[in-house]
């Protein structure tokens, strides 16, 4: 079989899966039963069924807090103009079992995408785009979504189906008539996030915290008391307390950007209209205590903030900040370990430190989920030459994003010193070398190795 960044034809997809599937169980029966899928083409009828989705929302037992309505509908409002959206309600005897949120994306005049809310566009604020199920129903949800977008290829090029680690693989035969014998589908990338699983009570919590973890939250702990200032933690939950609140959190959010030294460090609010859209999906989540903005305040200044996103089976980490001042501190990980406290208390099964493996967050937890995205191509000539077109020029700008995100944020001393090596003037670090670096804090800078956040 071809590997997985590798196009494969839809019947060789298929063939190797059905050979897979040779002697295991029988089709459950829902998964050959029809099931009833109707397309939402404006935001008054999307707001007609919020109700009926955010009850689906809730009975799935999610773990993703993107999936749900008050963050999607918002995000949709923002980004996506009304005669784009493509929103997918299925359902079984009358019951809604399903929510496909998707959108056009039209890239030109003669060519256009199907993509889920979220995703493509300010894609860094919604890191897990997916398709809404009720609980056993992953499959033939995603086998009627996929059968409805295949009976009209003549509408798109291309469609990206971003998928959750429970909801399996992508399976050929979701693809029906023209689509299913003419198109092809690829594995295109997979969202990595570290998870912690959460035990039943705050005590067993510490006790399976791992030692390095203990023993940097009880130097935090240590370094803010020794300041012989007052310190708490504060925790936002009411709608206008998160409105006050999130310029404070991009401020600090700007800041943590700023920070040289580090590993780069994306302004995701710097973009217009990101802070919009958060300071309306996190009022409407709030009402239903789905998000909370934690804050650390010495003596009644705010030095760190953390957003923090409830679904209904698990808290999600989201953006942070914190002034470089506070940066040896740790105040971040403090407020995460109050997140994961008010997790357990709240019973839910998982904390997610968000996508991305690192260092900061494998000290939580070494358990990394994986959720694999696909895109399907549809069966037209045209459709082919747009979408390889379209994968070259994506992974060159992979490659560039990639390579700036892991690059270190130079300090004025550093840029001045590169330029004395090269041309042995003294000049040119004169006046570069003055109060930047050490104002960034007051305080000692030149520590060899700051705690990770």
């Amino acid at each position: 079989m071809p590997g997985p960044d590798t196009p494969a034809t839809v019947s060789q997809m298929a063939a190797a899966t059905s050979q897979a599937k040779e002697g295991g169980r029988r089709h459950r029966r829902r998964d050959r039963s029809s099931l009833s899928v109707v397309q939402i083409s404006t935001f008054d009828e999307a707001e007609e069924i919020r109700t009926g989705w955010r009850d689906l929302y809730t009975r799935s037992g999610s773990r993703n807090p993107f999936a749900s309505p008050d963050w999607l509908m918002p995000w949709a409002r923002h980004f996506v103009r009304e005669r784009d959206l493509a929103v997918l309600a299925v359902s079984r005897d009358g019951a809604l079992v399903g929510i496909a949120p998707c959108y056009m994306r039209r890239i030109r005049p003669l060519l256009c995408s199907v993509q889920l809310l979220g995703s493509c566009r300010h894609d860094a604020l919604t890191e897990l785009p997916q398709v809404l199920t009720a609980p056993a129903e992953a499959r033939s949800v995603l086998r009627a979504v996929l059968g409805q977008w295949s009976q009209a290829p003549d509408k798109w090029d291309w469609l990206e189906l971003p998928m959750l680690d429970e909801q399996g693989w992508f399976e050929p035969e979701w693809l029906t008539g023209a689509v299913g014998t003419g198109g092809f589908v690829q594995h295109k990338t997979t969202r990595a996030s570290v998870v912690l699983t959460l035990p039943r009570d705050v005590p067993e919590l510490h006790r399976v915290l791992k030692r390095n973890l203990l023993e940097s939250i009880h130097r935090a702990r240590n370094r803010l008391d020794r300041t012989r200032r007052p310190w708490a933690v504060t925790a936002h939950i009411e709608e206008d307390d998160i409105r006050r609140m999130l310029p404070v959190l991009a401020r600090l959010h700007a800041a943590r950007a700023g920070l040289v030294g580090r590993r780069r460090h994306p302004d995701q609010l710097a973009v217009p209209g990101r802070r919009a859209f958060l300071a309306e999906a996190l009022g409407a989540m709030a009402r239903d205590r789905q998000a909370e903005i934690l804050t650390l305040d010495v003596e009644g200044t705010t030095v760190a903030a953390q957003l923090v996103l409830r679904a209904p089976s698990a808290t999600y980490l989201g953006m942070s900040g914190v002034d470089p001042a506070w940066w040896n501190a740790s105040p971040v990980t403090l407020l995460q370990l109050g997140a994961a406290e008010s997790a357990v208390e709240r019973g839910h099964e998982e904390f997610n430190l968000s996508l991305g493996p690192a260092v900061a967050k494998l000290r939580w937890s070494e358990h990394v989920e994986q959720h694999p995205e696909f895109v399907v191509c549809g069966p037209r000539r045209s459709s082919r030459v747009a979408f390889t077109a379209y994968r070259v020029a994506a992974a060159g700008a992979a490659v560039r994003r990639e390579a700036a995100r892991n690059r270190t944020r130079t300090s004025f001393r550093d840029i001045g010193l590169r330029r004395l090596r090269r041309d042995g003037s003294r000049e040119a670090i004169e006046g570069q070398t003055g109060t930047r670096e050490a104002g960034l804090s007051g305080r000692d800078t030149g520590r060899a190795n700051p705690p990770a956040e």
